[in-house]
């Protein structure tokens, strides 16, 4: 395989993420470049391991850097369960959207063309193209802190969204499909519901953003933490401490119960 002849791009996000390592960095650019005509990356690990000068297992590894960190994609594609293609598609949320390039435009470069720059050819970088690679970045960016801000604000907390443990939270969830809208309505619900109540300390990004995120998006409305939408008291576990107070259709009148609720349920049963 020859060399990449696109520009390759490494976002911001990917230039200063201080846990990726810096060739993993550079592998996210020629995975860039090489996508630029397909949309998606068919490289082997032996042809990085041979233009980065490596073994292939340490290719490997940075692969998985990026992969882990949600940069980029890997699917292994198979014909009668053996392995044909490996694909790494650029994660349109954390880096740049690639689309296959428009031959007529973004052919690769004309030697004679991309000479020192022509101004009137070279200007640099028309401002909306900016614009809009910028306004990509800011959002894988901005998300964590959006989120973050809005728990705090609702939950009178002071979580950061800096630290790796709250984003990968949030990665995670966006990776499932799951948008902004639906942390702020998960916030909503689960502040509604426990505020001023023993359940307030769980009003923080591991319960709220953890596993149980899908249930919590899609429980009955909490009018206030001492009602719901369908005129149910609140109170998940009855009014009393004994096992007939206990609400046993809890599950299918305010969905699956997270594994604190249920702790404490049995508690008060």
């Amino acid at each position: 395989m020859k060399e990449a002849n696109y520009y390759s791009i490494i976002p911001a996000n990917v230039r200063y993420d201080e846990i990726l390592s810096d060739r993993a960095k550079l592998l996210y650019g020629e995975i860039s470049a090489l996508s630029n005509k397909e949309g998606y990356c068919w490289a082997t690990n032996a042809h990085f391991a041979e233009l980065f000068k490596v073994s292939k297992k340490s290719i490997s590894r940075n692969i998985q850097e990026l992969v882990d960190r949600g940069y980029i994609i890997s699917k292994i594609l198979y014909e009668d369960k053996v392995v044909t293609e490996r694909r790494l598609y650029i994660n349109s949320y954390y880096g740049e959207i690639l689309t296959p390039m428009d031959k007529t435009v973004h052919t690769p470069m004309d030697k004679t063309v991309h000479t020192p720059m022509d101004k009137t050819v070279h200007t640099p970088m028309d401002k909306t193209v900016q614009c809009n690679n910028t306004s990509i970045n800011n959002t894988s960016i901005n998300i964590y802190s959006r989120v973050i801000d809005y728990l705090n604000k609702k939950a009178d907390t002071r979580y950061r969204s800096t630290t790796k443990k709250n984003k990968d939270l949030i990665k995670a969830r966006i990776n499932e499909g799951f948008t902004e809208d639906d942390f702020i309505k998960v916030i909503d619900n689960k502040v509604k519901e426990w505020v001023n109540t023993d359940m307030q300390k769980y009003l923080r990004p591991e319960t709220l953003f953890g596993t149980k995120f899908e249930g919590y998006l899609n429980q009955k409305e909490v009018v206030s933490n001492g009602q719901y939408s369908n005129g149910k008291h609140g109170n998940r576990w009855g009014s009393g401490k004994n096992k007939s107070s206990f609400n046993i259709e809890t599950n299918s009148q305010f969905g699956e119960l997270s594994d604190e609720d249920r702790r404490r349920a049995e508690e008060l049963i």
